[in-house]
């Protein structure tokens, strides 16, 4: 059931300046339109409107096909941030991990962008681990496991592809914002895709728990 719109606003005017720019500048483009002009209002009445209304616009900007084309090329074109080679074009995986202790099962998906021999090598990791550490609970180990046995082999499908998969395709709609601020120095791009294998290979990343 849909939020009201004046317990929405409440809500709004509940929050901190800080906590209502961090909606503004991360969540504006998920928010109902109601919903965002309710944010818009409240901001506006704080006098912080000036402050996110360029981030606001960029997370509502819906691309045309050619400058999703660019923007995909773009980050194709960068070194990968694995083993830094420029031979291939970039592509991206969505890497699904699962690992079971006894009745617990920890589920996690994670995004990274590099050459197609890397995120080969990415999706069969996880897809080791995960037939070795992911069935021993019932039901949500065996099931998760599965999941991500099959999820893993279906993105590695698309590892190869000279084009920009659909991960990547979406990763980018996503995030406009931070590709053009990552844009606007020499190496921000590839500290950018660093940046995402990082996360992936960082061991104590927060997992879903079941």
């Amino acid at each position: 059931m849909a939020v009201s719109e004046e317990v929405l606003r409440e809500k709004y005017r509940e929050l901190s300046d800080e906590k209502l720019l961090r909606l503004a500048s991360q969540d504006a483009a998920r928010l109902r339109p109601e919903a965002l002009s309710l944010l818009q209002q409240e901001l506006a009445t704080r006098g912080l409107a000036a402050l996110v209304e360029e981030r606001i616009t960029a997370q509502l900007r819906t691309l045309t096909a050619s400058e999703l084309t660019a923007y995909c090329n773009l980050l194709q074109a960068q070194s990968c941030p694995s083993c830094w080679s420029s031979t291939h074009p970039l592509n991206a995986t969505i890497v699904r991990h699962t690992a079971s202790f006894f009745i617990a099962t920890t589920y996690k998906e994670q995004f990274a962008v590099a050459c197609p021999t890397c995120l080969d090598k990415l999706n069969r990791k996880a897809s080791r681990s995960s037939a070795l550490l992911g069935w021993w609970a019932i039901p949500w180990g065996i099931i998760r496991t599965t999941q991500s046995l099959l999820a893993n082999r279906r993105m590695a499908q698309t590892n190869h592809s000279p084009r920009a998969n659909d991960s990547l395709k979406a990763f980018v709609s996503e995030n406009i914002e931070a590709i053009d601020a990552a844009n606007t120095t020499a190496y921000g791009l590839q500290a950018l895709l660093v940046s995402l294998l990082i996360a992936v290979n960082r061991t104590n990343t927060p997992l879903t728990r079941q």
